[in-house]
């Protein structure tokens, strides 16, 4: 166990070693020097999101139609928006424990093209309203104009739009995490979490909480940070109080791809060489309730394609065809051609943690010393520098800025309106099915509509369910009556 130097009893254990685990960890040390803290988890990250991803800070990217005309999409992206802020920042002061300087390259073009739903043209141009509104940098750009753009003729692009969102290696940010836990007495615990005991009847304020590692080790804390991901819901089952009042974690499965361009490539070439002049990342918006395609650049003719999106009740540990399939057909058909001659290996599948309103738990929960960063689905990576910073001031005695709607013990938190909630529904099943080649004459997409909206009314009818919002990627688990009767949980509204 890297620098373990405690006794096994300590003031903070955060479960989970990905960005918001360590990134706490970082947070927790800066604040205060004498604070005894342990973090928990395998140092092969087996599942982990951070590990799958490119990654990228994404922030207007992400935007959906309509983001910020409901109050709690509204905050989840703010919470986004500050912690872009933080970046810059964060590396700087970070760097010092990086193998070389660490640094968000800023950039990101968004792509409507032919292959789009006019879901994708909808929030593309929510995002440009959005942006022009707040002032913004962005730029709106004719697909001519972006010469390394090369897209076969059926993924023609009608238009792309440069954003300041950016990239950074998350494997690059973790290790320095790593080197800063052993620098500064934090005990890192290369292990699982297979225990949470919570002794009620010691006095509050005291480490009665006790976390046994894989190997029978046990660690006791007065507070413990479930930082974990979708993991975390194996120690929240073993506390009944717990289990009632939080919302389930499910599992939001994502695969990538590493690709790169072969050495004959490079010294031969043979191939329109502008595939190496991208020069940030390249992607489109949600489809189907997934991120859509996504190429980071690495450079050199490196490249991180992802990825793979699809909410499960128990984890998958292999990524499924169809995934895989979509993502490089979508890389040669809309972004460049010349990658029909890369190589690839696959990178996950990681699991992003999906509380079951797809909204975030952050804080305390109503159990005191027993707190929460988790279910932060796309966003944990992005949000990482704000999110850590507040939940350390909050567990040190002081206040944080973070919304209380996402507090851990509370009710499922409505997607929009059940009304809004079905019609979002119908958009993305079809913008999914046109991502898998679904194309239809035009006389028949009303019907197809029509047959999905009466599909989604059902489960609605079935569950007795009027006026919450099930978010698009979740009817499957409200349709299945095991998964239901496991993930069921207190609603609003209903």
């Amino acid at each position: 166990m890297a620098g373990v130097k405690n006794k096994g009893v300590y003031d903070v254990i955060v479960v989970g070693n990905g960005a918001l685990g360590l990134g706490l960890a970082y947070q927790l040390r800066k604040r205060d020097a004498n604070l005894s803290i342990a973090v928990i988890g395998p140092s092969h990250r087996t599942g982990g999101a951070t590990v799958a991803a490119g990654a990228m800070i994404n922030v207007w990217a992400e935007m959906s139609a309509g983001q910020y005309d409901n109050p709690a999409l509204g905050e989840r992206a703010e919470l986004t928006v500050k912690a872009m802020a933080l970046w810059d920042q964060h590396c700087t002061e970070l760097s010092e424990f990086a193998e070389g300087p660490l640094e968000v390259k800023w950039g990101t073009y968004i792509l409507n093209n032919a292959l789009g739903s006019p879901h994708e043209v909808r929030a593309v141009d929510y995002i440009i309203e959005a942006m022009r509104e707040r002032g913004v940098p962005h730029e709106v750009l004719q697909p001519e104009s972006v010469s390394w753009l090369k897209p076969e003729q059926k993924g023609r692009a009608m238009r792309a739009v440069r954003v300041p969102d950016g990239r950074i290696d998350p494997r690059l940010v973790l290790k320095a995490y790593e080197r800063f836990c052993i620098a500064r007495n934090i005990d890192l615990y290369d292990s699982t979490a297979e225990k949470l005991e919570v002794g009620l009847r010691l006095p509050f304020g005291s480490a009665n909480k006790t976390v046994t590692l894989a190997q029978g080790t046990a660690l006791k804390t007065k507070t413990v940070v479930l930082a974990s991901g979708s993991f975390s819901q194996a120690l929240v089952d073993q506390v009944p109080d717990l289990r009632r009042e939080v919302p389930r974690l499910v599992w939001g499965a994502g695969s990538g791809l590493d690709i790169s361009m072969p050495a004959w490539i490079h010294r031969y070439g043979g191939i329109d060489r502008s595939v190496f002049d991208i020069d940030a990342v390249v992607r489109t918006v949600d489809r189907g309730g997934a991120c859509g395609i996504h190429l980071v650049p690495y450079g050199n003719g490196e490249y991180y394609l992802g990825s793979s999106s699809g909410v499960w009740f128990e984890p998958e540990p292999k990524p499924r065809v169809h995934a895989i399939h979509v993502l490089l057909r979508s890389l040669v058909e809309e972004i460049n051609y010349a990658f029909f001659f890369a190589m690839m290996s696959t990178r996950g599948p990681g699991f992003r943690p999906v509380a079951m309103d797809t909204f975030p738990l952050l804080g305390q929960s109503h159990m005191p010393g027993i707190w929460f960063a988790n279910g932060t689905k796309r966003d944990g990576f992005t949000c990482s520098p704000y999110l850590c910073s507040e939940i350390a001031k909050e567990i040190l005695g002081g206040n944080s800025d973070l919304p209380t709607r996402f507090q851990p013990s509370r009710k499922l938190i409505s997607y929009k309106t059940s009304k809004q909630a079905i019609e979002d529904f119908v958009s993305a099943d079809f913008g999914g099915e046109i991502q898998h080649g679904l194309n239809l004459p035009p006389y028949a997409l009303e019907g197809y509509r029509e047959m999905k909206r009466a599909k989604i009314e059902k489960i609605y009818e079935k569950r007795g369910i009027k006026e919450f919002g099930i978010h698009p990627e979740l009817p499957h688990l409200y349709e299945n009556d095991e998964f239901f009767a496991a993930c069921n949980h207190k609603r609003e509204m209903d």
